[in-house]
């Protein structure tokens, strides 16, 4: 039954009810003739102004409860976004105000959800696509050595290296994956302690010397005299330095320099890492950060990432309650800045 129906019902009966007193008094003869005339008569005018003001009362209520029961059904079909107008009594357009925000919720919620997925699948696409390549690869040179194609010693020793490069590209592939995976969980735990960046900094160009050693790479290291330590998860802000390295090496000519800066401001402690290499066009800069995103393929194939590696150090940065920003200009260059408190 419509809640229309209802209203008219009940103020039916108190009509109904007038209109068996006055029979009553009709019979009984209780009141005058001409009284009972004039009650008989008011009685039929406020029934109907009565059922007028009834209807016209009801009728916002029905709109707006007709209105909040499609948009259910529109919702439960992942269809968000209309905004009811709110109108009719004031617990009804409480109740309106509240659909429409629980409504946006939703959406924002879904879309979220959406975006999530399309990132899991491009995620997956593309680590699929990576692990393919140093497989072949992998695979190639092990059936070259097994078939006696390579007998030369000096190029299976060269072979062995491509080999031990390439696990060691999946491996990494593998250990970016369950980094990610951790900051996601949201159970990424920081085991800070006050660090010297200037030991610091030694640890992490060490795990870096044999790549540029190879490359006869410069490096140029800007490090003041005196700086403040660090209170850092050590480990951890070694693989941010260690990801803005490999960006560097991946999106550089080997004849070309990479500048590290450090330097101490009011609240912050600076790192900067700066590639004379292709640079990033301003419409990518927006997206450099996300999962997967790569601009173009790396010129130095031999050091070709995955795309996970600023993510990584943008979760990073974040837990230490940083921030991390890139400044690039296509065909120039680019420079990654870390920001740390001090």
């Amino acid at each position: 039954m419509k809640i229309k129906t209802i209203f008219l019902l009940a103020n039916g009966s108190s009509i109904l009810l007038m209109t068996t007193f006055l029979i009553i008094c009709y019979f009984y003869m209780i009141l005058s003739v001409s009284m009972i005339g004039w009650l008989s008569l008011l009685t039929v005018l406020s029934a109907f102004i009565s059922f007028l003001v009834y209807y016209l009362l009801t009728s916002p209520v029905e709109r707006s409860i007709k209105r909040l029961a499609g948009e259910a059904s529109h919702i439960s079909e992942t269809n968000f976004g209309t905004n009811i107008p709110e109108e009719g009594p004031v617990e009804i357009r409480s109740l309106t105000r509240q659909f429409n925000e629980m409504s946006a919720r939703l959406s924002h919620s879904f879309q979220a959800i959406q975006q999530a997925e399309q990132s899991r699948r491009e995620l997956v696409a593309n680590i699929s696509h990576d692990l393919r390549t140093p497989m072949a690869s992998i695979q190639a040179f092990i059936q070259a050595i097994q078939d006696g194609i390579v007998e030369d010693p000096k190029s299976k020793a060269q072979y062995m290296r491509t080999i031990s490069l390439e696990v060691e590209r999946l491996d990494q592939m593998i250990q970016q994956l369950f980094e990610l995976s951790v900051y996601d969980s949201g159970t990424m735990q920081l085991h800070k302690e006050w660090t010297a960046l200037d030991q610091w900094l030694l640890e992490v160009m060490e795990h870096k010397r044999f790549i540029l050693e190879e490359q006869d790479r410069d490096v140029h290291i800007d490090f003041p005299e005196r700086i403040e330590d660090v209170y850092m998860d050590r480990e951890k802000m070694k693989r941010v330095l260690l990801n803005l390295l490999d960006n560097a090496l991946r999106h550089s000519e080997p004849d070309t320099a990479i500048s590290i800066r450090f330097c101490q401001q009011d609240r912050f402690i600076v790192i900067e890492v700066e590639d004379k290499g292709e640079g990033i066009e301003t419409e990518h800069l927006a997206h450099i950060f996300k999962r997967t995103y790569q601009v173009e393929a790396s010129r130095n194939q031999q050091y070709a990432g995955t795309g996970l590696g600023l993510a990584i150090a943008k979760h990073i940065v974040e837990a230490h309650d940083g921030t991390i920003s890139v400044a690039s200009k296509s065909g120039i260059g680019s420079t990654f800045t870390v920001q740390l408190p001090r």
